[in-house]
C-alpha cells in the first residue's frame, strides 16, 4: 500500500478546502497546481480542468441546470480527486501520485502535461444533449462518458467508465472513440477525457455536486489502470 500518512493529508485537504470556499467561481485561466504526496510512488496524474478557450485566451464554460458551471464544476472534482479525505477511500495524493491540476487554457494544459512527463493525461468534464435543462427524462439519455483515441487510452476509459459509472445517476454508461480531440491527440501520456454526466438534468447536477461522495473512484480508476493493487 503505497497510501501517504493521514495526518498529511489531512493538512494538505484542509488548506485546499480553504481556498476553495474562498473562491466562489472556478479561477480563470493561470498556472498549473502541483500536489506532492509524502511518499512518491514515481507516476505523474495530469487532471485538466476544463476550459472552453475556442482557440482564444478566455476560458467560457458551460452552464446547466440551476446554474451549474462545468469549468467550476471540472475546477472542484479536480481539487477533491486529488485531496479530498474520505476515511473509507484514499485519493490520489494518498494513493502516491504526483498531481498537477491544469488551471490554464486547453493548449496551455496540453503543452505543460507533456512538459511535466505525465504518466496520464485526464481532462474533467461533463456532458450535454442540449443548452436548456431538461424536465421529465429518463435515466437512459444520459450517464458517464469516456472517451479515448489509443489502445491504453481505451483501457483507461473502459476502467473510468465502470468505476465512475457505477455512481453516477444516469445508466447510459459509455466509452467512445474521438479522433478530433486535441487532449486526446497532443498528450505524451496516454489520455482518457471523463464526460462525468450530463448538466442538463437535475439529478445529473446533484450528482456532481455531490463530488466529495464520488471522486474517490478517480483515484481508485488510475490505481487499476496504472496496475496497483
Amino acid at each position: 500500500m503505497r497510501a501517504t500518512p493521514r495526518r498529511f493529508a489531512s493538512c494538505l485537504t484542509a488548506l485546499v478546502l480553504v481556498a476553495g470556499w474562498l473562491l466562489a467561481v472556478a479561477p480563470t485561466a493561470s498556472a498549473d497546481v502541483t500536489y506532492v504526496p509524502e511518499t512518491w510512488n514515481g507516476k505523474v496524474v495530469y487532471l485538466s480542468q476544463a476550459c472552453h478557450d475556442r482557440g482564444d485566451t478566455i476560458c467560457r464554460t458551460n452552464t446547466g441546470c440551476h446554474g451549474f458551471s462545468e469549468n467550476g464544476n471540472s475546477y472542484k472534482v479536480a481539487v477533491s480527486a486529488a485531496t479530498q479525505y474520505d476515511p473509507e477511500h484514499m485519493n490520489l495524493l494518498e494513493r502516491g501520485y504526483k498531481v498537477v491540476r491544469g488551471n490554464g487554457l486547453t493548449r496551455t494544459n496540453i503543452a505543460n502535461s507533456n512538459r511535466v512527463g505525465a504518466d496520464l493525461h485526464l481532462p474533467i468534464h461533463s456532458n450535454a444533449v442540449s443548452s436548456a435543462c431538461e424536465r421529465g427524462h429518463s435515466p437512459e439519455r444520459y450517464g458517464t462518458h469516456v472517451m479515448y483515441v489509443s489502445k491504453a487510452g481505451k483501457e483507461c476509459a473502459g476502467i473510468m467508465r465502470w468505476r465512475v459509472g457505477a455512481s453516477s445517476p444516469g445508466t447510459n454508461d459509455a466509452r467512445q472513440y474521438r479522433t478530433d480531440l486535441g487532449e486526446l491527440n497532443q498528450t505524451n501520456a496516454v489520455a482518457c477525457y471523463l464526460e462525468q454526466e450530463y448538466h442538463v438534468w437535475d439529478e445529473g447536477v446533484s450528482w456532481m455536486l455531490d463530488r466529495d461522495a464520488w471522486t474517490w473512484r478517480i483515484a481508485l480508476s488510475v490505481d487499476v489502470f496504472l496496475g496497483y493493487p
